[in-house]
Parts: C-alpha cells; structure tokens; sequence
C-alpha cells in the first residue's frame, strides 16, 4: 500500500460521504443555486470530518504492511495530505449530487 493508493481512498470515501451528507442540505435548499453550494460546502466539512480517521487508520495499515519503508514522518505526511485530499474528495461528492439535484428539480416545491 503505497501514499497514492492511501490518497485516493481517502478522497473516494470523502467523496461518499459528501455524497450522502451534500444531498440532504440539497434538497432542503431554496433555489438551486442555494442547492450548489450549500451541497458542496457540507459535502467540503464532512470529508474534512472524516480525512483524518479514515487517513490515520489507513496510514497505519500501509505502515504495518510495509514495515521496512515505513516512519513516523510518512505517516504524518499522508496524514496531512488526506486533509487536503478528504476536503476536496467532500466538496466534489457534495457538488456532483447537488448538480443533479439542481438539474433535475428535485428540490422543495412551492404551493400553488
């Protein structure tokens, strides 16, 4: 288990996890463009919520996997790095379903 691989997991289950959270303020939103962003911005915080257990526990598990190559200094720069990657994995899976949600209508309806 390589940094890269360690990366990618964390920005894919960011990415879920903005997926599930960006879709609930989504379809609560007043207009769609409200829905864009307030999508993407909750869909930004979880994955920053979860970069850090999911990084560390991932983190540790390329150490144990790779005893030879591995240092505390490793751990703490893919630690570091699923921050940035879990927040922008978020915001992408918050801002990809709010764009459907926005497309499609799927937002509140107003009474007649």
């Amino acid at each position: 288990m390589t940094g890269a691989l360690v990366h990618t997991l964390v920005a894919v289950i960011a990415a879920v996890f903005g997926a599930i959270a960006g879709r609930v303020f989504a379809l609560e939103a007043e207009s769609r463009v409200a829905a864009i962003f307030a999508g993407a911005y909750v869909g930004a915080g979880v994955g920053l919520t979860s970069a850090m257990p999911t990084g560390s526990l991932l983190a540790l598990v390329a150490q144990y996997l790779n005893a030879g190559s591995s240092t505390w200094f490793d751990a703490l720069d893919v630690a570091a790095k699923a921050l940035l990657w879990g927040t922008a994995g978020g915001a992408g899976g918050g801002l990809a379903v709010s764009l459907v949600i926005a497309a499609l209508n799927l937002g509140p309806r107003k009474a007649s």
